[in-house]
């Protein structure tokens, strides 16, 4: 009976790791999302206002330097880099299309012996710029 109640209790505690560590991914990442979401609308709103035109109707040919400044602004407003350790952006332009790109590592609360004690995640978010 000690050797099931002892089996018991490690899978009870393995579970309560695994879900523990999973959760502080998710959050994070979810962060990470809004984060990336909020960069690259800052980013297409302000090309928005540079390239504006009115009547054309047609897609603006952007700045990749000037998405950059834009998206660097907003993630320096928000403390972007105090919030997540070690993060990584880049933003790139193709076209009409402005992309951000965020990665982070994450510290697991838990690492069992074995186990990473880190976790990378990154998020993407992209908008397109018309000319109003």
């Amino acid at each position: 009976m000690t050797v099931l109640i002892i089996g018991f209790a490690a899978v009870v505690l393995m579970v309560i790791v695994v879900v523990t560590d999973i959760s502080k991914v998710f959050l994070v990442r979810r962060d990470l999302d809004a984060t990336a979401d909020g960069a690259v609308l800052a980013a297409a709103n302000g090309l928005a206002a540079i390239y504006a035109q009115g009547g054309s109707g047609e897609n603006a040919q952007l700045d990749p330097d000037e998405a950059r400044r834009l998206t660097a602004e907003y993630l320096d407003s928000v403390g972007a880099s105090n919030r997540f350790d070690g993060l990584d952006w880049t933003a790139d332009v193709t076209g009409t299309t402005v992309t951000v790109h965020l990665s982070s590592a994450v510290d697991l609360p838990f690492a069992p012996p074995g186990w990473q004690g880190t976790a990378d995640i990154g998020s993407d978010a992209a908008a397109v710029v018309p000319i109003r």
